[in-house]
């Protein structure tokens, strides 16, 4: 399953990274982010550059821009040396920026667009991190912009606050919208930081929502087909949404250990599954009676359902026997035999004179509780699994018989036969699993599938005769009885 769900991500991601590496280059800021945006993590950049040009050829004129100064700043901080010519060049664009208005009334500074604000700032961090006077006009700059960024849009306030603390200036949270009402390229922003600056996060108000973070994300990636706007939303959700498909699996895969290894974790998936369940049948089953016109396809893929509940079924039956099983030894029991009464109050014991016959029916009734049962049959459990293991090639053969002749009954039937033959092979061949009342419920469920079709298949009589065979071969009548009415009917009037 995990492969499945992982496999059906990969062309998701495989289109993002195709997307990336045909719009590659190295003198744009939003291409110098898609290579940071891996960095923090000690990773770069997944492909191979071709026919890009070498930021180190640009023409010394294009320094006054402030995009060519953020791709520069970008490299530096994912680690790429330059020669000291470049960086003396670098470095005197940036004094020419410190000196513009920062703050336009056409909002047409580098302040305003994140991608060059942060590449200018990890460049001053990385290039001047022995001379903080050098970032002061910088910091300025960040302490000032947060009101003017309060209205933001979110993808824009994220970003700026987390350049804001490369240069150690705190923006203050703001109130953030509901996480199904994020875009996609602000769901993967989020999960970004919360990955890469856990702290930034948890101050913003991320942390808590990494688990919805991630649903949001591939359940975005699942119902819509990824439109990127850029290189640097490209790279964001590359990142993020490989590693909230890493986290989702993982969690999945450490629920499924804890629910096999702890009992009561199972009880609690079990009811929580059970309550699922009955929901989705009641949800089922209103649609289906207000469908007047069913299509093939609809009906096959309800036909692909019918071997899944015959195994669940199966399944119930056998924890039904288990559970009352354990019910009936941890209980404190009144146990009434031909000796008397015995009180227990833990596991039920059971002595008795060599002498004296084994009693077969022993009655169960458990004081302020509604468990009471009647058990029929002779023997030990000991003295069962040595008949099973005298009989064990014979068993087998009427098995196979019943196999065969269930060829020929009608599709649902043929599958839940199938199923409870598997089951009870299972369990003749395992030990632990020879159990009586297990075995008499698999050899009722397959008599009653027998007798649901008698008179309509031709081989039911032969699977009904050799079924009878195999329960004594066993030792386990199947015995089965109709419950009684609470009410009873009045005699019918000739």
């Amino acid at each position: 399953m995990i492969d499945v769900i992982r496999n059906c991500f990969n062309s998701q991601l495989e289109s993002i990274a195709q997307y990336l590496q045909a719009n590659y280059h190295s003198e744009s800021p939003d291409s110098g982010f898609a290579n940071y945006v891996f960095h923090p993590k000690n990773s770069h950049i997944f492909f191979e550059v071709a026919n890009d040009i070498d930021i180190t050829k640009l023409s010394l004129n294009r320094f006054s821009e402030a995009p060519v100064l953020a791709a520069v700043g970008y490299s530096l901080a994912c680690g790429r040396q330059f020669s000291e010519d470049f960086i003396k060049s670098w470095a005197n664009g940036l004094t020419r920026l410190s000196s513009r208005n920062h703050f336009p009334a056409d909002r047409t500074s580098f302040f305003y667009r994140p991608t060059e604000l942060l590449g200018i700032t990890l460049g001053i961090s990385h290039y001047y991190k022995s001379q903080p006077d050098h970032s002061k006009w910088l910091q300025d700059i960040l302490i000032q912009g947060e009101q003017r960024l309060i209205n933001s849009d979110i993808w824009t306030f994220l970003l700026s606050a987390y350049t804001a603390s490369i240069l150690s200036v705190t923006w203050r949270a703001r109130s953030l919208p509901l996480v199904n009402d994020m875009t996609v390229d602000e769901l993967a922003l989020a999960k970004w930081l919360c990955s890469i600056k856990p702290t930034l996060a948890k101050t913003l108000g991320l942390t808590q929502l990494e688990l919805s973070l991630n649903q949001a994300l591939l359940e975005h990636c699942i119902e819509f087909s990824n439109s990127v706007q850029d290189s640097a939303r490209a790279a964001l959700l590359f990142f993020s949404l490989k590693r909230a498909i890493a986290q989702t699996l993982q969690l999945i895969w450490n629920e499924y250990e804890q629910i096999c290894g702890n009992p009561q974790k199972s009880v609690e998936w079990f009811k929580t599954t059970c309550d699922n369940l009955h929901t989705v049948t009641q949800h089922l089953q209103a649609q289906i009676s207000t469908q007047s016109d069913t299509g093939f396809s609809h009906i096959h893929n309800m036909q692909t359902i019918l071997p899944s509940l015959t195994r669940l079924r199966s399944d119930t039956d056998i924890l039904e026997v288990e559970i009352s099983e354990q019910i009936r030894i941890h209980s404190r029991l009144y146990i009434r035999n031909n000796k008397g009464t015995v009180i227990t109050g833990g596991n039920v014991n059971m002595t008795q004179n060599q002498n004296e016959s084994i009693t077969n029916e022993t009655t169960i009734n458990a004081p302020n509780s509604s468990i009471g049962f009647v058990q029929s049959g002779s023997g030990t459990v000991s003295n069962f699994s040595q008949n099973i293991g005298q009989n064990v090639d014979e068993l087998t053969r009427l098995i196979n018989s019943l196999r065969d002749i269930a060829q020929t009954f009608p599709e649902t039937e043929r599958e839940e036969v199938l199923v409870h033959l598997d089951d009870l092979q299972d369990d003749i061949n395992t030990p632990e699993k020879q159990k009586p009342q297990r075995i008499k419920l698999r050899l009722g469920r397959l008599f009653v599938i027998a007798s649901t079709i008698a008179g309509v298949v031709a081989g039911s009589a032969d699977f009904s005769n050799n079924l009878l065979e195999l329960s004594e071969k066993i030792g386990v009548p199947i015995g089965l009885s109709q419950p009684q009415s609470t009410h009873q009917l009045p005699p019918s009037v000739p």
